[in-house]
């Protein structure tokens, strides 16, 4: 298969439908039949990258040097987008046969930061290189879903599936939770509950899940204060406007200063004044004070758009494992997404959660990239040499 090859119509419509399935099957074609899906993913993600940088300049706009962060976000963009190049240039058989070591690879360094890490608002999630801090939570999310694919192969029951997936979870949570960083447990969460899903699993298992999560949900509302104090300033922040429910008040005003059409660049004096982590945590919010709701559209259309090219990617796939992936991974990018924006707007309590691609932070982006590397990957048919299909039975049972 050549990646990123157009194919004129007028070729097309010298075959039969089902040879212009199969075309299109091969080369991975939109439904125009002029621009691969492929290259969809690199442009989505290059507007959404360069539109970022420019939202974090918005956001830094009135400190001491505006162009710090935006040009370092840049430059990650750019490193993003070699990681994103090499990994699809793997074949994924090499994904598939390494999946253990890989995702053990990355579940090291996530251990070994709660003891060697710096601490960073009340978290140690991050390793110190310099000026330079890397989140291995964060470049971890594609080899951990690898990973949970990888054991969804492994196993056709619905239970066995489940409590192995389950496990592996709770393996990669902990760390995690222990940092603490309750925004990406949500995330590895809804990942493993993606995997099994969208491998056949049984909606009634979750129920287990669920109850689990009540006792969990006390101890942590018991152990972390904080948490209880942005339920109940999310739930009333009336009730503790400069307390509790101070992020969700300025969540508001920054809104409702953006309006419909925003107060344009460089003028945002609510994101640069009082909106906490406007280049970050905030992102969304800080945007949309910029260039109001009807500027935001495009962005919320951009990552729709990045969910749909990822389901067609794996329409096309040549294997259950691709498809698992390709669907998983996909899923796991445009929920982050979606936490976000609802965080943002004042549909959720606050999380911590950045949104890909737009809040700062080389870790997230790298991590964005590198996981959409490897869907296009994986959406690249080899030859079928025994290990560019499942070698495993059960997946999608």
């Amino acid at each position: 298969m050549i990646s990123g090859l157009k194919v004129p119509l007028r070729r097309l419509s010298a075959g039969t439908g089902k040879q212009m399935r199969e075309e299109n099957s091969e080369v991975g074609m939109d439904f125009r039949g002029t621009v691969t899906f492929p290259l969809f993913v690199h442009a989505v993600l290059l507007l959404l990258g360069l539109w970022g940088c420019l939202a974090i300049y918005n956001a830094t706009v009135y400190s001491n040097a505006p162009f710090h962060f935006a040009l370092r976000q840049f430059i990650w963009l750019i490193i993003g987008f070699a990681c994103m190049f090499c990994a699809s240039k793997i074949p994924f058989s090499q994904y598939m046969k390494h999946a253990p070591w890989l995702a053990a690879a990355f579940f090291i360094p996530l251990v070994l930061v709660l003891f060697l890490g710096v601490r960073i608002n009340g978290m140690r999630g991050w390793y110190a290189f310099g000026s330079v801090f890397i989140q291995p939570s964060e470049m971890a999310k594609p080899f951990y879903i690898l990973v949970l694919c990888w054991i969804s192969s492994l196993s056709a029951g619905s239970l066995k599936k489940f409590m192995l997936l389950m496990m592996m979870a709770l393996v990669w949570l902990l760390p995690v939770a222990a940092q603490p960083d309750f925004g990406t447990v949500i995330i590895y969460v809804f990942g493993m509950l993606a995997v099994y899903l969208i491998s056949g699993g049984s909606y009634l298992m979750l129920v287990f899940p669920f109850l689990a999560a009540i006792p969990a949900s006390i101890w942590v509302i018991l152990e972390k204060p904080y948490v209880l104090m942005r339920l109940k300033g999310f739930i009333d922040p009336m009730a503790d406007p400069t307390g509790s429910g101070w992020h969700i008040m300025q969540f508001h005003y920054t809104l409702a200063r953006g309006g419909f059409f925003g107060v344009n660049w460089g003028n945002c004096l609510w994101a640069n004044s009082y909106l906490p982590l406007s280049y970050s945590d905030s992102a969304f919010a800080s945007l949309t004070e910029a260039i109001g709701f009807i500027g935001v559209l495009p962005v919320i259309f951009g990552f729709s758009l990045f969910a749909y090219v990822g389901y067609r990617l794996a329409e096309r796939a040549d294997s259950d494992f691709r498809r698992l992936f390709i669907c998983s991974m996909t899923a796991m990018i445009t929920f982050q997404a979606f936490v976000h924006i609802s965080v943002n707007v004042g549909l959720m309590p606050p999380t911590g959660i950045t949104l890909p691609m737009f809040s700062y932070g080389g870790s997230s982006l790298v991590s964005t990239m590198l996981g959409a590397g490897i869907i296009l990957s994986a959406a690249k048919k080899e030859p079928e040499n025994g290990h560019g299909r499942d070698q495993a039975s059960g997946l999608m049972n």
